[in-house]
């Protein structure tokens, strides 16, 4: 779906790329035009976490390295204004696959652990097991120290703070016509933004949910839906409908004028909507 939701303070689309398997988007540009056209590097560091709290956070780390000739590459700091869609959603989990191999192990160290993400190679990319997660605490920072390969990727290393659990406050249903409110706990930081995800059934005969209205907020704590965008979403089943927030942070290096670390940390709570 295309459809825009138009009401005070949200613009027409959004800039945000559907985030967070650091899905680094290939586009044309004009290298490719030229004779010798010149492929650029990436690498893209994705940590995701889901609950926590201040004191313990369970998160899983990626990275891949690729070539393209460009990337668009994500950038939580862009998101200063609160911009809304709605959109189809999909399950469905795809797992991050890389193309090149940067040395034989990873390391990311944040509070007082060091971990080595070793190479997968059936994925090419590294990664700690999915069903043994760190967990780091509420404030810790992430070092990635990259080993590099001659003629592949340089040696390398980039930090971020890691994305503080993100906490809903109370949702109540509003009346036919009113706004949602939907709050949680902010931060407030000018590198932080925030993914809201209002999910549920349409047609209301549904018995899943298959819609949502997607928006990229300000991290300031507090969004209004507009109660003219509501009425699908108030006709779905209960048992269809949630709501999911996700807190996201990136940091990028140029590392030579061809060669770009990016590394994306996020988040995410879900509560279901009766």
């Amino acid at each position: 779906m295309s459809r825009v939701l138009m009401h005070a303070g949200i613009a027409h689309g959004l800039r945000l790329a559907p985030l967070l398997a650091v899905a680094l988007v290939v586009s044309a540009c004009s290298e490719l035009t030229e004779a010798n056209p010149t492929l650029n590097r990436y690498g893209a560091i994705n940590i995701t976490a889901q609950g926590g709290t201040s004191a313990g956070v369970p998160a899983n780390a990626t990275v891949i390295f690729f070539e393209a000739f460009t990337a668009a590459v994500p950038n939580s700091a862009l998101q200063r204004t609160d911009e809304c869609r709605f959109a189809a959603f999909d399950t469905t989990i795809t797992l991050a696959r890389g193309v090149n191999k940067a040395g034989d192990n990873v390391t990311l160290a944040f509070g007082n652990t060091s971990v080595v993400l070793p190479y997968q190679a059936s994925l090419l990319r590294y990664a700690n097991p999915f069903d043994a997660p760190l967990r780091y605490a509420s404030g810790d920072a992430a070092i990635v120290n990259i080993p590099g390969a001659a003629g592949v990727y340089p040696a390398a290393s980039i930090s971020v703070a890691l994305a503080e659990p993100i906490v809903p406050g109370p949702i109540t249903l509003p009346a036919a016509g009113a706004p949602l409110v939907v709050t949680w706990n902010a931060t407030n930081d000018a590198t932080t933004a925030v993914i809201l995800s209002l999910r549920y059934a349409n047609p209301s005969t549904n018995t899943f949910g298959n819609e949502q209205i997607f928006c990229a907020l300000a991290d300031d704590g507090r969004h209004e839906l507009p109660g003219n965008a509501l009425g699908p979403f108030l006709a779905a089943p209960g048992a269809t409908r949630s709501l999911r927030l996700t807190r996201w942070r990136t940091r990028e290096a140029l590392l030579d004028p061809s060669t770009v670390l990016h590394i994306a940390t996020s988040v995410d709570s879900t509560i279901r909507i009766p």
